[in-house]
Order: structure tokens, then sequence, then C-alpha cells
């Protein structure tokens, strides 16, 4: 069996290059699909919730299990959003 050395050259530097993808998107186009995520994981919940009060055939498991992501995903984004007014507070209060 052989074994072979680590180059340390080759794989330190590739990981202090930016990686250079196509369809790079910006924070507001990356921002808004987290937004429209939680807003589907909440549609999600909605329509099972009504389902299950409704009598229709839908496991109680599911339903609970669509709250918790709801839940989750909006205070996910309630913190993002609270960080990100707080970066722009610190900004405004920056001296020029």
């Amino acid at each position: 069996m052989k074994i072979t050395g680590i180059d340390p050259s080759s794989s330190l530097l590739s990981l202090n290059k930016p990686q250079k993808t196509e369809g790079t998107s910006s924070f507001e186009s990356m921002l808004n699909q987290y937004i429209q995520q939680t807003d589907n994981a909440v549609k999600d919940f909605e329509t099972k919730s009504i389902s299950l009060a409704k009598g229709e055939d839908i496991n109680l498991h599911d339903v609970t299990i669509a709250a918790q992501k709801a839940s989750i995903a909006v205070q996910l984004t309630t913190q993002i959003r609270d960080k990100a007014v707080e970066a722009y507070q610190e900004i405004m209060r920056m001296q020029v």
C-alpha cells in the first residue's frame, strides 16, 4: 500500500481564492429567496391546519411539523431583519 503526501501549496491556496461561480446572486436576491421560502412554509402550515380543521384525511404530525418549520423560518427571518437594521443603524452613526 502506497501512501502519498499532501501537497499543501495546492490545497491551501485554493481556499483563499474567492469562488467564482456562474449566476452569483446579490444579497437582495438571496434575501428575497429566503423570504419567499418563509412565506411558503407559513402557507403550507395554514393549508395543513385548515385541512385538519375541516376533518380531511391529514396526519396530525404533518401539521405539527409544518407548524414548527413555519415558526423556525419566521424566527430566523425576524433575526436577520433585526441584524440588518442594527447594521444599518451602526453605519448611519459613523462619522464621515
